[in-house]
């Protein structure tokens, strides 16, 4: 790496917890320790305390295993979880946190994994009970006003809201068991801790979420009063379930002519779009881009990326204090070679496995207007007064090559750095209208830079993609993120 700044390209953890039934996982054993390492304690710490170099980035915290206490369970309050809610929460991730799904792991590493989390959490004894969930009964017209009336008599909408928004009364002052401050769930967004289905809802109603204010009705409501309930939540937001970032692919179709540069270009329109799910790392009660769609073209010389996304608002910082970009990024692994398993860090890389970052934000096309102000007596220009322009940082020179998209690496926190003006070779534009956003990024796919991806047709290149939203104060490590796709370029 070349030099090194404290820009925070921050990172995104791992919260596991569970969901129901239960599963034969193998003994501890290295290839569970080993996966571990690798995948989880960059965010819950090498001996699970919840302390990894993520960590302190992360909202709500990554769970400390050693407590033995999780959230997701099919199992009563204060009882342990099954194996198969744990092998759940790491298959499927946890929507409003920063834990992904490891859909991409093989069953038996996720098993090992569980495995693992047990002996961090000194789990060795099964659960003495499990809750079962009946099938739903038959809804009625009076259903939802049956749910409604529970969820005021529960005073559910004490913490969640009238509307479920997570904006009651008393959601500013709640915290978890170990003093953390933590969000009451927005319903609206479809999100709910352990599965989205109706069952789901009416387990969580079960069992409570231990660690958490979130209590148990399994003594104070019956099973038919659980239907409704979670039949007026699961109204809130209608048929919208929030699904966490997995894994997926890209394919970069390829066209004759000249790759578009232009975000409104009519050739887009003939490219079909990858939905990409999208995480927050810092839970918030705004609303949230929850995906963005991601189409590709080649031309076997040059490659473009449209990325596009919902925002209901225009930001940049030059508004006025506390106010941040709008910004996206397209981040490459400089390993292609390795598996998903292995690969660095889906948010900014790790140490010896540095990743090629492109990273396109609002304010960096506004800075270009009137670059090179007129020459006025007692007044120098250029970079001998300008520190950052000085000092080599590509964001600080006016005459960049790239008019809004930076060229960055990094090998980890704490080490996002920008490539030398000389390699700054990526080009893009963004345009907004109708409360969308979409930004063109657009480079050769061979590169000099040392530290530049290399894009190769028909080899699997891992890709992420993040998204800023200003004016919901996102800058550095808040954002939205996606966990590793595979980028294929057609032949």
């Amino acid at each position: 790496m070349t030099r090194i700044t404290k820009w925070a390209w921050v990172p995104f953890g791992l919260i596991l917890m569970g969901t129901a039934a239960e599963a034969t996982a193998p003994t501890p054993s290295k290839q569970g320790e080993a996966l571990y390492k690798d995948q989880c304690s960059i965010c819950h710490g090498a001996e699970g305390k919840g302390d990894g170099a993520a960590a302190e980035f992360l909202s709500p915290k990554p769970r400390n295993f050693t407590t033995g206490t999780f959230k997701v369970r099919a199992t009563p309050s204060g009882s342990p979880p099954t194996d198969h809610d744990l092998l759940n929460t790491v298959t499927h991730g946890m929507a409003g946190s920063a834990m992904p799904g490891f859909s991409f792991l093989s069953k038996g590493d996720r098993l090992a994994l569980v495995s693992h989390v047990k002996k961090l959490a000194s789990l060795t004894e099964k659960p003495e009970k499990v809750i079962d969930v009946s099938s739903p009964p038959e809804a009625t017209a009076g259903t939802l006003a049956q749910g409604k009336q529970l969820y005021r008599e529960m005073k559910c909408w004490e913490c969640h809201g009238d509307e479920g928004r997570a904006d009651g009364p008393s959601t500013s002052t709640l915290k978890d068991d170990w003093g953390e401050v933590i969000l009451a769930n927005d319903f609206t967004r479809g999100i709910y801790k352990g599965g989205g289905t109706l069952s789901d809802i009416v387990l969580r109603f079960a069992t409570g979420m231990d660690g958490t204010p979130m209590p148990s009705y399994e003594d104070s409501l019956k099973e038919p009063e659980r239907w409704a309930l979670a039949r007026y939540v699961q109204s809130l937001a209608g048929p919208k379930v929030a699904v966490q970032p997995s894994t997926g692919t890209v394919v970069v179709k390829r066209v004759s002519g000249p790759v578009p540069s232009d975000a409104m270009d009519p050739a887009w329109g003939k490219v079909p779009a990858v939905p990409v799910p999208l995480m927050l790392l810092w839970q918030r009660n705004e609303r949230a881009a929850d995906e963005v769609l991601v189409k590709a073209l080649h031309n076997g010389k040059e490659i473009a990326f449209l990325l596009e996304w919902k925002d209901e608002e225009v930001s940049t910082r030059f508004r006025r204090d506390r106010h941040f970009a709008d910004a996206a990024a397209v981040m490459f692994s400089l390993a292609p070679n390795l598996p998903l398993s292995r690969q660095a860090h889906f948010a900014m890389g790790e140490k010896k496995k540095a990743v090629n970052i492109w990273y396109w934000a609002l304010d960096r096309r506004m800075d270009l207007v009137g670059v090179e102000p007129p020459a006025q007596p007692g007044f120098a220009r250029g970079p001998v007064l300008a520190a950052g322009w000085g000092s080599g940082n590509a964001a600080s020179v006016p005459l960049r090559p790239s008019a809004i998209v930076e060229d960055l690496n990094a090998e980890g926190f704490g080490t996002l750095t920008a490539q030398p003006r000389a390699d700054q070779n990526v080009n893009g534009s963004g345009f907004y209208a109708a409360g969308r956003w979409r930004v063109v990024f657009a480079r050769d796919l061979r590169s000099k830079g040392t530290l530049d991806a290399q894009l190769e047709l028909g080899r699997a290149i891992p890709v992420a993609f993040a998204v800023w939203n200003g004016s919901a104060e996102d800058r550095d490590g808040q954002k939205a993120i996606s966990t590793w796709y595979r980028l294929v370029l057609a032949r």
